[in-house]
């Protein structure tokens, strides 16, 4: 059955309740566009990956942020805030229907608001595992988004064995898949010759990181060098791991510079 959205809830922003086969319960789509928008040359999407379930305040909130900031205003982008169910992994499990993460995303989410603004260029940004999120649907859509931002992700993970991601990934082979290290030695020469991967730091997985964690940021900045995937990097400043730390406009402005 496909997705069904209900009529938008007008506030600063356009809010929609999605229900998709996709998801364990009802979603919400925010949706903010910056003004004058038909006169922009430029306008792009921006979509905003969470790293919590539901509508989530904990860690600040990115629509929120974009907007307190103006940079939907500044950059000329239409920012997208989705929803998850549950904890968004961006996982795929063939055999649980709630579980098709990426299928929602890109069919659900993506096809809406392309039905809204066709032909738009797409951007990704998310911190923690949003910021994964952003940087695996790039590198196995390449074709439907033009880059991807992170700031303090898990970028290295080789293996589901850490927080949730062993109920994601019951079979640690499925995990290859969407593994970034594999993804970038695999399909990152798609990228072409332009940077279209943007990653920030720090918090819990870059520099100095805490004992429990390692240096993500550093370790998947080396592996794109090795392979020689162009890509910007900044490492050098202690930040919360919050959307609210100060990192956001640093991350908006490298999408608004790769997508140009």
């Amino acid at each position: 059955m496909p997705a069904t959205y209900s009529a938008p809830l007008r506030l600063a922003y356009d809010q929609y309740a999605v229900k998709s086969d996709r998801q364990m319960f009802e979603t919400i789509i925010r949706v903010l566009e910056p003004p004058g928008l038909d006169q922009l040359e430029n306008p792009r999407l921006l979509f905003l990956l969470p790293a919590t379930p539901e509508l989530s305040h904990r860690s600040g909130d990115g629509l929120d942020e974009v907007l307190r900031l103006g940079l939907h205003d500044r950059h000329g982008l239409i920012a997208v805030a989705p929803t998850f169910s549950d904890w968004p992994w961006m996982t795929d499990l063939p055999d649980r229907q709630m579980f098709q993460q990426v299928l929602y995303f890109v069919e659900d989410v993506v096809g809406f608001i392309d039905q809204q603004y066709p032909d738009l260029p797409r951007l990704l940004l998310g911190y923690s595992k949003g910021g994964s999120a952003s940087l695996q649907l790039l590198l196995r859509h390449p074709e439907l988004f033009r880059a991807a931002a992170a700031f303090d992700s898990p970028v290295m993970k080789e293996q589901p064995d850490e927080w949730e991601m062993p109920y994601y990934w019951p079979n640690p082979e499925h995990f290859r898949d969407f593994a970034i290290p594999h993804l970038l030695r695999t399909r990152g020469e798609r990228l072409g010759p332009d940077p279209r991967i943007a990653l920030f730091g720090y918090a819990n997985f870059g520099a100095h990181p805490p004992q429990w964690s390692e240096d993500h940021l550093a370790a998947g900045h080396e592996l794109m060098e090795q392979l020689g995937i162009p890509h910007l990097y900044s490492n050098d400043t202690r930040r919360e791991h919050r959307w609210d730390s100060g990192w956001l406009p640093a991350a908006v402005d490298a999408l608004d510079r790769m997508s140009r």
